[in-house]
């Protein structure tokens, strides 16, 4: 902490500012206008004392565990970068942070030697670095700002923290939404606010390429002209990404897009022919039979007349493996295709079947659908799936999740709010996540979490098709299509007055049940696939009979998430492209037991051995010979077993061990 003084020096400078006007900052208090603002913020809608310690918020272990789940996908995606800006760091004294879009940090790069330093600071992995909690900081007066930022030493609100420097930088998804946030941080730095400059534009660079990576990522089945007013530009993290349908429609486009063709707003090109957007000299690259090649090609924005350099990119796919699997008497099972297909998802599940076949009919009818799981069940991909699986497939996919954002920000982010609405606004104003959806699908993840006042607005809006942004009189007209999901039973938080029973009617025009993993009787092809989409190796990927059994015993509490992760592991773990029982890592509480080894002609003897057990509860018993002798009817083909008895696989190898009946009849 500084000395006394120094912080009453900070307090009143934090004082003075926030009495005076925006235009005499600068000028009289040589102080950057976006911290100023921030300081005015953090007094007058944050109400902090830059004088009281503030004991951070730190998430606890599970709400970690759990939001490390939702940006598992951008962790994995953005670790290479992140290790890369750390190597560029290493001996400064700066560590490398990711957050997610409220400012908890995720992940953390950090030397050992100066570890404990930051941990003291509070900049480790699950704190809140959001502004509102801690004052100005790079993390947090980024996700305000929405772009890059320095706050250096006593720019910082809090006295405490006034020995920090920080660089931080967005990283947006490709509709311009705050994905998570890049930051590089120093809890001793000695050099001047104008050396950060040089670690700012690193940050903002390596931002930039996590968002690009992730923007191709996201639209990997669509071609993408990528594009600059260089050619030598086409190839670095600066270059303008647009994903187009296969009639040439916008789909999406990132700010570096927007900034070149000098557009405002997404929604002017979402949608559009990109020769409407552009200029019909684009569609001779666009259509090229030489796109697949990769070549820069030059054309001109008809608007302006500006050269552009670009070239078509598409995803290359892994290549497929051959005898992904291993079994001992398998069949053939066609493992192509991407996890967000509707026939994908549904797989030769009867009960997915059906929810496919229910959803497809009622897609384009603008009935709105409810999807109701078990956390991890993939809710979030059968949304995805059935958006595009709709008319409006190339129209904007707005996602928000209801429980990860603090109740205070739900309103400005769905209903969006006009530039001056409160204290604190963005001076551009927001659009919200309804606008941003008219037209396409909006999907409300965890719909069981929305304050009950912002289920009054929601309401309201379902019913009229018009919304009214926060601070603003101009209604606007929407078309909705909703989509939501929750793992919570909504009819008891009816109940318990803690959801409107009229808005359960208006999201609830058809509910679609997504069954849990260890219900499912495809779950051989799921794993199949999960190994498919997971496999980024390049290379050739064989599990072993007695590791498939592990997975088709287990009972998958975390459903399909829990798969993917182990997945994921067991394939970074294993050796020479063979996945063993040793490469499942599974947690050792809830880890299958392996039955003993029972010959067939002694499984029928056992029964009398444990005469006594049997006796006590003869449903035992009858279930004991009604399972062996289906086993025996089948030529002990589990698939066709559980079939015939009207169960799942993994469920009859979980009563197999009930009753001790062993596969090994040797």
């Amino acid at each position: 902490m500084p000395p006394a003084h120094l912080e009453r020096q900070h307090a009143q400078k934090i004082s003075a500012i926030a009495a005076l006007e925006n235009e005499s900052f600068e000028r009289d208090l040589q102080i950057d206008l976006t911290i100023a603002q921030s300081w005015r913020r953090c007094v007058q809608s944050n109400e902090l004392d830059p004088l009281r310690f503030r004991e951070l918020n730190v998430v606890d272990g599970s709400q970690l565990r759990e939001n490390n789940e939702r940006f598992e996908r951008l962790l994995q995606l953005a670790e290479p970068a992140l290790i890369e800006l750390a190597k560029s760091l290493v001996g400064t004294d700066y560590a490398v942070l990711l957050t997610d879009d409220r400012g908890v940090i995720l992940k953390q790069l950090v030397e050992a030697s100066i570890e404990r330093e930051f941990r003291a600071a509070g900049l480790r992995p699950g704190a809140d670095w959001g502004e509102a909690e801690a004052g100005t900081n790079g993390i947090g007066t980024c996700i305000v700002e929405k772009r890059p930022v320095t706050v250096h030493r006593d720019e910082h609100f809090l006295c405490q923290n006034i020995a920090l420097t920080c660089s931080a930088a967005p990283i947006r998804d490709p509709h311009g939404n705050l994905l998570a946030v890049l930051d590089s941080s120093s809890c001793k730095s000695m050099d001047s606010r104008s050396s950060q400059l040089h670690t700012r534009a690193l940050v903002a660079t390596y931002a930039q390429m996590i968002e690009s990576q992730h923007f191709l990522r996201e639209y990997r089945n669509q071609k993408i002209l990528r594009f600059q007013d260089r050619p030598e530009l086409v190839a670095l993290p600066q270059k303008a990404l647009v994903a187009l349908s296969e009639d040439n429609r916008v789909l999406a486009a990132n700010d570096v897009t927007l900034q070149l063709l000098g557009i405002i707003d997404r929604a002017q090109i979402v949608g559009k022919e990109l020769a409407e957007v552009i200029g019909r000299d684009v569609l001779s690259l666009v259509d090229s039979t030489a796109c697949s090649t990769e070549t820069i090609h030059s054309f001109r924005e008809e608007r302006s007349g500006r050269q552009f350099h670009g070239m078509i990119y598409r995803y290359k796919k892994p290549v497929r493996r051959k005898g992904l699997v291993v079994m001992p008497t398998s069949t053939a099972i066609d493992c192509r295709g991407e996890l967000c297909e509707l026939s994908v998802l549904a797989g030769s599940d009867p009960v997915m079947q059906e929810a496919a076949r229910r959803a497809r009919k009622v897609v384009d009818k603008r009935i709105p659908i409810l999807i109701q799981g078990e956390t991890g069940t993939g809710k979030d991909l059968f949304s995805q799936a059935l958006h595009r699986a709709s008319a409006r497939r190339d129209k904007p996919f707005v996602a928000l999740n209801c429980a990860s954002i603090p109740e205070s920000l739900i309103e400005s982010e769905l209903f969006g709010y006009k530039h001056g609405a409160f204290t604190g606004a963005s001076r551009d104003g927001r659009r919200g996540k309804i606008i941003e959806s008219s037209g396409g699908t909006l999907f409300l993840d965890e719909i069981g979490d929305m304050p009950l006042n912002m289920q009054s607005r929601l309401l309201r809006v379902l019913e009229t098709q018009e919304v009214v942004p926060l601070g603003s009189e101009k209604t606007i007209h929407v078309e909705l299509n909703i989509v939501s999901a929750t793992h919570r039973d909504l009819r008891q938080l009816i109940e318990n007055g803690d959801f409107r029973e009229d808005l359960y009617y208006r999201l609830n025009g058809i509910t679609i049940k997504m069954p849990c993993l260890r219900d499912r009787r495809d779950l051989n092809e799921i794993i199949m696939r999960v190994f498919e989409a997971e496999n980024d190796t390049g290379g050739e990927v064989r599990i072993l009979p007695d590791a498939m059994n592990m997975l088709l015993e287990y009972d998958w509490p975390g459903n399909l998430r829990q798969l993917r992760n182990v997945v994921r592991t067991a394939i970074a773990l294993c050796d020479g492209g063979v996945v063993k029982p040793e490469d499942i890592n599974l947690p050792a509480a809830i880890r299958p037991i392996a039955s003993p080894a029972i010959p067939i002609e002694s499984q029928t003897d056992s029964v009398g051995d444990d005469k006594a057990d049997d006796e006590a509860n003869p449903l035992n018993s009858a279930e004991h010979q009604v399972i062996l002798a289906s086993l025996n009817a089948q030529g002990w083909n589990i698939s066709r077993t559980a079939e015939a008895l009207d169960m799942s696989r993994n469920t009859l190898y979980r009563k197999m061990r009930k009753h001790g009946i062993s596969m090994d009849r040797g």
